[in-house]
């Protein structure tokens, strides 16, 4: 599925599959998760509301109206955090 790069501190790119009703969204960590039976409204929804708040509350939309609502698969499990601790002070 082709996916959409997107600004957000959380989330990289946003796939839909009309046809399927599949929404893909690959996160920052490289995580990437399917969730199915998604209506087209809410992915528009979703690709509104990301990139208007670049603090922690960018995903309130996803919180709200996407995880937990539809079944999920897993894509692509995050990458192991490299960098844990370097960059903390």
């Amino acid at each position: 599925m082709d996916r959409e790069i997107v600004v957000s501190i959380s989330v990289r790119a946003v796939g839909y599959d009309r046809d399927a009703s599949t929404l893909e969204i690959e996160f920052c960590d490289s995580s990437v998760f399917q969730y199915s039976e998604v209506p087209e409204e809410i992915y528009k929804g979703l690709m509104d509301s990301l990139g208007l708040n670049l603090e922690k509350t960018d995903l309130q939309y996803f919180a709200k109206n996407i995880n937990g609502h539809y079944k999920r698969k897993v894509v692509r499990r995050p990458r192991l955090n490299l960098f844990k601790g370097v960059f903390d002070t």
